[in-house]
C-alpha cells in the first residue's frame, strides 16, 4: 500500500469555516426570501381590489394543504384520499370557537358543551382569538389522525386509499347529521372573516419549512425509504409505521390549521365544501407540481387556484379577429383538463419532481480539490476512526 500523506489535524479547520459561511449565506437567502414575500403581500393589500385579494389569501391556505398532502402522501408513498377529511374537522373546530354566543343558543346548537357554547372571543384581539382557533383546529386533527391512522398506516397501495376514503365519507356524514353540532347541511354561518393575507402566508411559511425540515431529517430519510421501497426500509431498521403516522399527524395538523384560516376567510362552513371535489381538487394540485416536492405543492396550488378564475372570462365569448366565438359555458374546464393531460403526457413527475425550487443554492459551497485530504491512522484518533477502521477501507 502506498505511503498517505501526513495531514495535521489544524487543516481541517478551514472545512467549519466553509460550513458557518454557508450558514451565513442561507440565512441571507431566507431573509431576502421573506422579504420580497412581505413585500408581495404589503402591494397586494394596498394595490388589490378586495376579490383579487381573497384570491392572494385562498393561494396561501391552499398551498397549506397542498404542502401537508405532499407529505402525507408524497413523501411517504401512502396515497390518502382522506386529508380534505382535516380540512373540515378544522373549519368546524375553528369556527365553533370564535362563533359569538348568541349564535350557539341552545335553541340553535343544542348538542353544544356549555363551556363552548358560553364561550366568547368577541373582548379578544381578532388575530389572537384567530390563532387560539387555529391551534385548537390543528391539535384536534392531529389527535383524531394519531387514532385513526395507528391501523390505517399500517395498510399499502390502493388498501389504504380506499380506508381514508372511508374516513372522509365518515366525517362528511357526521359534519351533515350531526345537527345539534354543526346544523347539518345548512352549517354554521356568523364566522368572524379575520383571516386576512398576512396570517395566510405566515402560515404558509410556516407549514413549507416544518415540512422541509422534517424532510432533510432522519424521520424525512425514513419516510422516503419506505416509499422507494418498504422491504428495503424495514431491513435496514426503519419503522414504516411510525414514519407514515408522523407524516399523517403532522400533514393533519396543518391542514387543521388551513381549514380554520379557509373558515374565518368565507365566514361560513358546509359539509359539501369538503367532499371529493375538493378532494380531487387538492390531488391535482400536487400531482401537478410534483408529488415529492414541497415548492412544486405550492405552485400547482397557485396554478389551481388562479387558474380556473381568470379563464372563466373565455366562457363569456371572445372575438380574436380570425377566431371568434360566443358563450361556451364550461370551456374553461376543458382548457384546464386538457393542461392536465399535456402535463401527464410530457412530465408525468409533475412539474417539479422532487426537485425543490429556492434560493438554497445561495448556500452551497464548492471543495477546492486541495482542501481534499486522505484519512490516515495518524488522524485516525482526531476523527473518531480507529486503525480497524483504516484497515477494513485500504486493505
Amino acid at each position: 500500500m502506498a505511503a498517505s500523506r501526513s495531514v495535521p489535524p489544524a487543516s481541517l479547520a478551514p472545512a467549519g469555516t466553509g460550513r458557518r459561511a454557508a450558514a451565513v449565506r442561507q440565512g441571507i437567502a431566507i431573509a431576502v426570501a421573506l422579504s420580497l414575500l412581505a413585500l408581495f403581500v404589503a402591494v397586494a393589500e394596498r394595490s388589490f381590489n378586495a376579490y383579487r385579494l381573497q384570491l392572494v389569501t385562498l393561494v396561501a391556505i391552499n398551498g397549506v394543504v397542498a404542502v401537508a398532502l405532499t407529505l402525507t402522501s408524497g413523501f411517504t408513498g401512502v396515497f390518502s384520499l382522506g386529508q380534505i377529511g382535516f380540512l373540515a374537522i378544522g373549519a368546524y373546530v375553528g369556527a365553533l370557537l370564535t362563533i359569538p354566543p348568541q349564535w350557539k343558543d341552545p335553541l340553535l346548537l343544542p348538542g353544544l358543551p356549555g363551556w363552548l357554547a358560553n364561550l366568547d372571543l368577541a373582548g379578544w384581539p381578532p388575530q389572537a382569538a384567530l390563532l387560539l382557533a387555529c391551534l385548537a383546529a390543528g391539535l384536534v386533527a392531529a389527535l383524531i389522525a394519531a387514532i385513526v391512522g395507528a391501523p390505517l398506516m399500517r395498510l399499502s397501495g390502493h388498501y389504504v386509499a380506499v380506508a381514508t376514503m372511508g374516513f372522509l365519507i365518515i366525517v362528511n356524514a357526521v359534519a351533515t347529521n350531526w345537527d345539534t353540532v354543526t346544523r347539518g347541511a345548512r352549517g354554521l354561518a356568523q364566522i368572524p372573516t379575520v383571516t386576512n393575507a398576512w396570517v395566510a402566508y405566515a402560515w404558509l411559511v410556516v407549514a413549507v419549512y416544518a415540512v422541509w425540515r422534517l424532510r432533510v431529517s432522519p424521520y424525512g430519510r425514513a419516510m422516503i425509504a419506505a416509499r422507494e421501497n418498504v422491504i428495503a426500509a424495514r431491513a435496514v431498521g426503519v419503522d414504516v409505521l411510525r414514519a407514515r403516522l408522523l407524516a399523517f399527524v403532522v400533514g393533519a395538523f396543518l391542514t387543521g390549521v388551513a381549514g380554520a384560516l379557509l373558515a374565518h376567510q368565507i365566514g361560513t362552513v358546509a359539509p359539501s365544501a369538503f367532499y371529493f371535489q375538493t378532494t380531487f381538487t387538492f390531488i391535482i394540485m400536487v400531482v401537478l407540481g410534483g408529488m415529492g416536492s414541497i415548492t412544486g405543492a405550492v405552485v400547482g396550488a397557485a396554478i389551481l387556484t388562479l387558474a380556473p378564475e381568470y379563464l372563466r372570462d373565455v366562457e363569456d365569448g371572445m372575438d380574436l379577429g380570425v377566431v371568434s366565438f360566443g358563450a361556451l359555458f364550461g370551456l374553461s374546464q376543458i382548457i384546464l383538463a386538457v393542461g392536465f393531460i399535456l402535463v401527464m403526457i410530457f412530465r408525468p413527475q409533475g412539474l417539479f419532481g422532487d426537485r425543490e425550487l429556492g434560493l438554497g443554492w445561495l448556500g452551497r459551497r464548492g471543495v477546492r480539490p486541495d482542501a481534499a485530504v486522505e484519512i490516515t491512522p495518524t488522524l485516525a484518533p482526531d476523527l473518531g476512526v480507529t486503525s480497524q477502521d483504516e484497515g477494513g477501507r485500504t486493505g
